[in-house]
């Protein structure tokens, strides 16, 4: 119960941090992309993907260790965390150094080349922040990982508003979000200092300081799962800028972008789980199997119909951003990407079981078939279907993703059932939707009801009468197929006063 209650104090505050900065952010979107068109947001979204593959590769697989051995070691704070950061900055400077070759040989225009060399920036700044963002989890600090958060959002917000305004267009959203991300990092590590620690150089009862061929050697297999990882999730973006533009690669982006803000939300639940499974793991292995069995469900039971739900409004969603229809196929994109979140909420929970037992080196294997079978697809379906084979390719690979996360998984010590926390789950959405479907839409014919269109444009009643009985029948069939259990209705009210 105790860990029941850190996990949902933990999530909600990380939740909130960075979801209203996401909120914001979709503001700006909302503002920019009518101004810089889908040209502008084609180059906006190459340059941030490109660059978040640099930073994924300089943080060299650290994130999630850095908070295991921490969590392990709190005497050593200071030397974990000062070798990691002396190896982030060293890979991070490799890859600057691409840029700036990249730039040279491919003869970009003087605006693609600047937004890359500015955006890549935020490879030294980011990575940094991270590092922060590791040490406050570690230590259940994570109330100044928000604080840092939501200054940085608002100071992106402001600064982005007031670029668009005077006219500085791509260049503005651009130095707005590399300023915000360094009074993120002013802002952090002031509350990092003060709030953990011990920050001595070195623990006497530890044998040894850890260097960094030590983190090296720690992160390697991580180092390598996450860069074909972040290939695996952000090549789609580049490969379609190389082969089809700027605009292509817009039209892609904006559909894209509510997968790359609703994965946050079941990423931001693995990271708040996972000391407290780190705990659980070493004292032991049944109750690790039971908190990740649990935290699958739960999050399961969330992601589920709100997936479907983004499906069915990708439409308005769409149009809210562009108010000029110059992103009409985007709508199409996003009901096909979206699918991706449930997908990726599994694998979270999977791999966070496996680096608790210890297990991180499959990761290598989990990410290099992911990438190959993203940029195979992707090789294949661009070049004849464009912006829609690539989101089919997204969705097809992160299913390859899920099974071998699962695959390794259930070779582990901390093996968990999956019908009850992952099938379950999406079975009782889908029975619930036709049930919905089919009754309503017999009762009100007018609407239009049906298991494939859900009323947007057909009044208030059409829209909300429908997710209603959804989700009254949604919540008979949980407790009917015992997705829920009477333990589970325990252990949510005793989380309801947070610590």
């Amino acid at each position: 119960m105790t860990a029941g209650r850190s996990i949902a104090k933990n999530t909600v505050l990380l939740t909130f941090g960075v979801m209203v900065g996401r909120a914001l952010g979709v503001i700006v979107i909302k503002k920019m992309t009518p101004i810089l068109g889908t040209a502008g947001v084609g180059i906006w979204v190459f340059a941030t993907d490109t660059v978040a593959i640099l930073l994924v590769m300089a943080n060299f697989g650290l994130g999630t260790l850095l908070t295991r051995e921490i969590t392990r070691h709190k005497s050593m704070t200071r030397p974990l965390m000062w070798s990691a950061l002396r190896l982030r900055w060293s890979i991070g400077a490799i890859g600057y150094l691409f840029l700036i070759v990249l730039t040279r040989l491919t003869g970009y225009d003087e605006i693609k080349t600047v937004a890359l060399l500015v955006t890549g920036l935020a490879i030294f700044v980011e990575s940094t922040s991270m590092a922060c963002d590791a040490v406050l989890q570690a230590h259940e600090k994570v109330q100044y990982q928000t604080i840092g958060q939501l200054i940085s959002a608002v100071v992106y917000f402001v600064l982005a508003v007031l670029a668009l305004e005077a006219g500085y267009g791509l260049m503005g959203i651009i130095w707005s979000n590399v300023i915000s991300r360094i009074v993120r990092l002013v802002v952090t590590v002031p509350l990092m200092l003060k709030s953990t620690g011990p920050w001595r150089k070195h623990d006497p009862a530890d044998a040894g300081i850890p260097t960094i061929g030590y983190m090296a050697r720690l992160g390697f297999p991580l180092f390598l799962a996450t860069t074909f990882g972040i290939l695996f999730n952000k090549v789609d973006s580049v490969m379609l800028n190389v082969m089809l533009g700027d605009v292509a690669t817009g039209i892609y982006g904006l559909g894209h972008r509510a997968l790359d803000i609703m994965i946050i939300l079941p990423g931001l639940f693995g990271t708040a789980m996972f000391p407290a499974l780190t705990r659980y793991g070493q004292k032991s292995r049944d109750d690790a199997r039971r908190l990740g069995e649990r935290g699958m469900r739960y999050m399961m039971i969330l992601i589920v119909p709100l997936t479907l739900f983004l499906m069915f409004v990708a439409g308005p969603i769409i149009r809210w951003f562009d108010t000029e229809s110059q992103f009409g196929d985007s709508i199409y994109v996003l009901m096909i990407v979206i699918w991706g979140v449930p997908l990726q909420a599994a694998s979270i929970i999977f791999s966070r079981l496996l680096i608790t037992a210890n297990q991180e080196n499959v990761f290598v294997r989990i990410g290099l078939g992911s990438m190959l079978a993203n940029v195979l697809l992707n090789l294949f379906l661009i070049p004849r279907y464009g912006y829609y084979g690539a989101s089919v390719a997204t969705i097809i690979s992160m299913t390859v993703s899920l099974l071998l996360h699962y695959h390794f998984t259930r070779r582990s010590e901390l093996r968990v059932p999956v019908f009850r926390s992952l099938i379950g789950p999406t079975l009782t959405v889908a029975a619930a939707w036709l049930i919905t479907a089919t009754s309503v839409g017999y009762l009100m014919p007018q609407w239009h009801l049906s298991w494939r269109y859900l009323p947007v444009n057909e009044g208030w009643a059409a829209f909300l009468v429908p997710c209603g009985v959804m989700l009254f029948v949604y919540a008979i069939g949980l407790r009917l197929v015992r997705v829920l259990g009477p333990e589970d209705l325990r252990l949510l009210t005793t989380i309801r006063r947070l610590p």
